[in-house]
């Protein structure tokens, strides 16, 4: 073997033998240690010709800092810094390697050409990253590429450009799908491809065709075109999607979609995102000219968000939110937590925040889309919150305040709703005494809330056109601390026994004068159970001489894992409750019992529950089941099952059984489905299947989803279809709308590429 080395200051001719395999790991590692700008030439047999030339013959090696040279003869110009190459030909960069019938190339400019090339491409590991969705933890894939071409053009540092080229991720024995380019620009700087005329085969049918596509090899963020979406709905029909992305900064971006409905017609639809340090947004735009099904013109739907920091505690925010007409969303949506909107934000306001002062600045309107249960929600023209708390060594000062101006939009008012108008004040200070201590703690609390009311538009009512009232507060709140060691399977475990007793004093004030703004009854449950004042808002304060009572008793594992968990909750009245008058039962001496209980049983299987058991009437009022088994990554199912009795308004009752989850079948494919069903009507509310199929470089889905409407009585049918080429995108539905679709209804799903490598692997038989 013979080897030189060629230096920019020096030229050193050397002969070496053949040297024993300790030697050569010795003069490997001196080989590395070559400065960068210096070429080392090794072969077989080494020629000069006319001090300028080296040739290298049989198992020619060229190395150059992070680049070496393999062919069976090496031609290497010192003048030119021109390398020519015969016989089979294999460049190893630092993340790219390439092979081929020949090769010309001037290392000065890194300009020339390689013939019948093929390469490899491994992105950096490093560069993938992690994030939780929906409490699973998600890792982005980089995936290596493969390909060849007729031959490769090195443009300079970095930049290639392949002629006749063909790319793909499949294994080297896989041919499912390549992207055929008849010109493709490589820049292994920034790890992007660019490509003109591409043609995308699976399966050796060509299944689409764009004049110009580019797209990373390592997930960065890089402008042009997306992959274009179809998919279909009942309403609106076949559903195409061109999307295209603007990178206008690192934290800022920019996406502009053309959309066809078959139904409908054109639809235009844009989203702007931006992120700075002190301030981020986002603006989405929806616009149709003339929609075809319903006859309608300038249809449109429009969404800007702010917050911004202004320093020193200061920020602001708005929320806009408005569509052309009531029935935009159950047309043109496909998503339920869309197409249930029926009132529209439209708000802004400015926040401050310190050590111990708060206030909050609000102004807020809404769009309420007209249905046959709507009712336009009050606005808040405006409203201004102030608060303040304070902690000394004994004690706790708090105050609440907040003064409101209430307006409505009349036209959807009804008989029974006499659109009063007006202001409310309303100001609540409060002194706590807490006494804590290692095994148990109590806090007594003393406030007094104070309002006052200036109204409008009484009509002849018998609401006080100004009212102020004075409501005194007296709470004490307390519980203990217990534990045991215990063994249990022998295993060691934690028992704890957790009493809690809250007490509440609220004189009757009478209010039946004072409008109702923006307060409802509160559900009774495991929460207001340990709450002062049963209403939500600051319309009503119920009289209380009340105790409330609770028992809660945990199993701790030595891994401090909560393993099995149950509590018993009941409020017990000492008086009749007068504020609630005849809705509910205000002589009852006692509340309903509240039972909950949670077990997980193994690290895979959770099951909890909540029973609300009224004792005088025998009869389960609300309850709630729920299992989750999810052995390892793609196997989980979910069953629950929900009954509420409302016992004020019976057309608000209650009762679904949910099933949902995502199983491997075998042979590659993974089902995926859910089934909530109302029992009280018989009707099922969202039914969804669907199949993965696991093509190893490529993963297959289809989703089929029926979506029962609130703003329209006729369910809305929608077909997902979808082919992701890993490491390129998806062809097919909108990934984005796909993703929601089943992570809302399957919640801890991963879809294939989401499994780890192993668990795919054995659904593979």
């Amino acid at each position: 073997m013979f080897r030189k080395t060629i230096s920019p200051l020096w030229l050193v001719f050397f002969l070496l033998p053949q040297l024993s395999s300790a030697e050569d790991l010795t003069t490997q590692k001196q080989s590395s240690e070559i400065s960068e700008g210096s070429i080392e030439i090794e072969g077989d047999s080494l020629e000069t010709l006319l001090d300028r030339k080296m040739k290298a013959k049989g198992n020619a090696i060229l190395k150059k800092g992070n680049k070496t040279i393999k062919a069976e003869v090496i031609e290497y110009d010192e003048i030119s810094e021109k390398i020519i190459t015969s016989g089979i030909t294999n460049i190893a960069l630092e993340n790219m390697s390439l092979r081929g019938s020949k090769l010309s190339l001037k290392l000065s400019d890194e300009t020339g050409q390689m013939d019948d090339a093929s390469f490899n491409f491994t992105p950096d590991k490093k560069q993938e990253k992690s994030s939780i969705r929906k409490g699973v933890v998600v890792t982005e894939r980089s995936y290596d590429f493969r390909g060849d071409a007729k031959a490769i053009f090195f443009e300079g540092e970095n930049k290639k450009r392949l002629q006749s080229a063909r790319i793909t991720t499949c294994e080297a024995d896989s041919n499912d799908w390549y992207l055929k380019s008849s010109d493709m620009q490589v820049d292994s700087k920034t790890d992007s491809i660019n490509a003109s005329h591409a043609v995308v085969e699976f399966k050796g049918l060509p299944v689409l065709y764009t004049p110009y596509i580019n797209f990373s090899l390592n997930k960065n963020r890089k402008s042009g075109f997306l992959s274009s979406t179809f998919g279909t709905t009942t309403k609106s029909g076949f559903d195409f999607q061109i999307p295209y992305y603007f990178n206008i900064s690192p934290n800022m971006d920019a996406t502009l979609t053309a959309r066809y409905l078959g139904k409908r017609g054109p639809l235009a639809d844009g989203e702007f995102r931006y992120l700075e340090e002190n301030y981020s947004g986002r603006n989405h735009v929806q616009f149709m000219s003339h929609d075809e099904s319903s006859g309608q013109d300038n249809r449109y739907s429009l969404s800007l968000k702010h917050r911004h920091k202004f320093g020193n505690g200061w920020s602001g925010y708005y929320d806009f939110q408005k569509v052309s007409d009531d029935n935009y969303f159950s047309d043109l949506a496909t998503m339920i937590t869309t197409t249930s909107v029926v009132n529209l934000p439209q708000r802004a306001g400015i926040d401050y925040s310190g050590d111990i002062w708060k206030l909050n600045f609000l102004t807020e309107k809404f769009q309420t889309l007209l249905t046959d249960s709507s009712r336009s929600p009050y606005q808040r023209l405006p409203q201004l919150k102030i608060s303040a708390k304070k902690e000394y060594e004994s004690f706790t000062l708090d105050l609440k305040s907040q003064w409101t101006y209430f307006d409505r939009d009349n036209k959807f008012t009804f008989q029974d709703d006499l659109g009063v108008t007006g202001s409310r004040f309303s100001i609540t200070p409060s002194v706590t005494i807490p006494l804590t201590e290692t095994y148990g703690f109590i806090k007594p609390k003393i406030s007094t809330n104070i309002r006052s009311y200036n109204l409008n538009n009484l009509n002849g009512s018998t609401l006080s056109e100004s009212k102020d009232i004075v409501t005194p507060i007296f709470s004490v709140d307390s519980g203990m601390y217990f534990d045991r060691s215990i063994n249990l399977f022998n295993q060691k475990h934690t028992n704890t026994l957790e009493p809690r007793l809250f007490y509440v004093n609220i004189p009757y004030k009478n209010q039946s004068t004072l409008p109702l703004f923006d307060t409802g009854l509160s559900d009774l449950n495991m929460l207001t159970l340990f709450s002062e004042n049963q209403f939500n808002g600051q319309d009503r304060i119920n009289d209380a001489n009340q105790l409330t009572a609770a028992l809660t008793s945990k199993l701790i594992d030595s891994n401090g894992t909560e393993r099995l968990s149950g509590v018993i909750a009941q409020r017990f009245y000492f008086e009749e409750r007068k504020i609630f008058g005849s809705n509910i039962n205000a002589k009852k001496t006692n509340s309903d019992l509240f039972l909950g209980a949670a077990a997980k049983f193994t690290n895979s299987l959770n099951i909890d529950g909540m029973i609300q058991y009224d004792p005088s009437d025998t009869k389960i009022l609300r309850s709630t089941f729920a299992s989750r088994y999810n052995p390892e990554p793609g196997k989980m199912l979910n069953l629950s099952y929900r009954m509420i009795d409302n016992i004020i308004s019976g057309r608000d009752d209650l009762e679904t059984i949910n099933l949902a989850g995502q199983w491997p079948l075998g042979n590659r494919f993974y089902s995926i489905g859910r089934f909530n069903y109302d029992l009280k009507t018989s009707q099922p509310i969202e039914v969804l299947g669907g199949l993965e199929y696991d093509g190893g470089c490529w993963v297959a889905r289809t989703v089929f989803d029926r979506l029962s409407l609130p703003t329209s009585p006729v369910p809305n049918y929608t077909l997902f279809m979808q082919i992701e080429l890993n490491g390129l995108g998806a062809i097919g539905s909108d990934p984005n709308k796909l993703n929601y679709l089943l992570n809302r209804n399957v919640p801890g799903v991963r879809t294939v590429n989401e499994i780890p490598d192993v668990n795919r692997q054995a659904n593979f038989n």
